[in-house]
């Protein structure tokens, strides 16, 4: 009897991969997912014509997909699992743990590659688009990053359920219905972007630091006062430059900030010149909180993380797993703790959303469509990967969805001003102005 089990798992196991791992299948999963993806890499040409071509390419990848067997669903959701997301296993490196990346990025494609599969199951065209519409709403373990709207954020589609669904319609008519598939080009019509949003911006001078604090040495004793005197040079530049606000990155001074008096005191100080704004931790109550502290007129306020990371600031499972990880990959380290919801605060009369890394790519974030928010992150646990382009693209759909400006500093890649998408004309015209 055991023998005759042990002989059909094995006869399953082949049969899998073979049906599902063969060469040709695993190509044009690739290609599919490339093209989809194909924002992720093209967006760091930062070239308006790319930008146009780039939405088509995407529709490329979905006609090619959604015509095609459940083996290359499954492929296809395999290479998209590791093109967006395979850089989270980088972190594994500050942990001594970099012999687990490949398992990891395993791990995470092969959950996307069985969504695609149930979705692949289905042979009616429509249901196959309108589950691919629900994938945003699908988190694997509280991770929300992968939604298809993102990659409208730039050329002349409108990065929105609505832009998506009549691309999806316009790739189902054109396969299912021959006779009328001359109907599909005129249909995208529908999926454009039609109007655009006045982008808003602070009415006064705010400095945007970035900074490249390699994560293998951030924490580490001996660096700490070297990076504490770059972060005080960085704000005595901006005094000297006149500018009423400074923004230093997530963590950028890495230390318990509301513990070090002297630190406090000098800040304090140089805040009756000029707002600072910056990241570093908090401890409180027995609890540690990944904070904003914001800086004026000889005071100070503290901003908390409401949304945590998940396994990098909390282990989204029962307590009964969530104590063994921490202990095998933490060192025994606790959780994060969080604040209750988001933050606001007032410089200068203007009110500001407060988001620390994280926070500025969920939508909970910008309940209520701030006019404006300061965000701050450290994205040198994924140096170097595409997470920062692919952390952009999706603050600049939040920001088009709620005609928000995000002022973002950053450690480890680009400090940037991100605003709503503008009319592709506009851009057009803007570049070729700038030109």
């Amino acid at each position: 009897m055991k023998q005759k089990i042990r002989y059909s798992f094995f006869s399953f196991v082949k049969f899998f991969l073979r049906t599902y791992f063969n060469t040709k299948i695993i190509i044009k999963g690739f290609v599919n997912a490339i093209l989809i993806s194909n924002l992720i890499f093209l967006g760091y040409f930062d070239n308006i014509f790319i930008n146009f071509i780039s939405p088509f390419l995407f529709i490329l990848g979905f006609y090619l997909l959604l015509k095609n067997s459940k083996e290359e669903f499954f492929t296809t959701g395999l290479w998209i699992g590791i093109l967006w997301f395979y850089w989270i296993s980088f972190s594994l490196i500050y942990y001594d743990f970099g012999f687990f990346i490949p398992l990891e990025i395993f791990g995470i494609s092969i959950v996307y590659a069985l969504i695609f599969l149930f979705i692949g199951f289905f042979s009616n065209l429509f249901i196959r688009a309108v589950l691919l519409l629900t994938i945003k709403f699908i988190h694997p373990l509280g991770f929300d990053w992968l939604n298809f709207e993102v990659m409208l954020v730039e050329g002349i589609f409108d990065p929105s359920l609505r832009g998506l669904g009549v691309i999806f319609l316009s790739i189902v008519i054109f396969i299912k219905f021959k006779k009328f598939k001359f109907i599909a080009p005129f249909l995208l019509i529908f999926g454009l972007q039609f109007t655009q949003n006045e982008s808003k911006f602070l009415p006064f001078d705010i400095k945007l630091t970035q900074t490249n604090v390699s994560q293998d040495i951030k924490w580490e004793k001996a660096h700490a006062q070297n990076i504490i005197h770059e972060n005080i040079v960085l704000i005595d530049k901006a005094m000297i430059a006149k500018k009423d606000v400074v923004v230093l990155p997530e963590n950028a001074f890495p230390l318990f900030l509301n513990l070090e008096p002297n630190l406090l005191k000098l800040l304090k100080e140089r805040s009756h010149n000029i707002t600072i704004i910056t990241g570093a931790l908090a401890y409180e109550n027995q609890k540690s909180y990944n904070s904003t502290y914001v800086f004026k007129n000889g005071e100070f306020s503290r901003y908390d993380k409401f949304i945590l990371v998940p396994f990098g600031e909390e282990i989204p499972l029962p307590k009964f797993i969530k104590e063994p990880i921490n202990k095998i990959f933490f060192n025994g380290a606790m959780d994060f703790s969080k604040a209750n919801n988001y933050s606001d605060y007032d410089i200068n009369g203007v009110k500001i959303r407060n988001a620390i890394c994280y926070e500025a790519t969920r939508s909970e974030t910008y309940k209520k469509s701030p006019n404006f928010m300061i965000a701050i992150s450290n994205n040198a646990w994924f140096r170097p990967s595409t997470q920062p382009m692919l952390q952009h693209l999706i603050i600049k759909y939040y920001a088009t969805k709620n005609n928000t400006t995000i002022y973002h500093s950053v450690n480890g890649s680009k400090s940037e001003i991100i605003a709503p998408k503008k009319l592709w004309i506009n851009e057009l015209l803007d570049a070729l102005n700038n030109n």
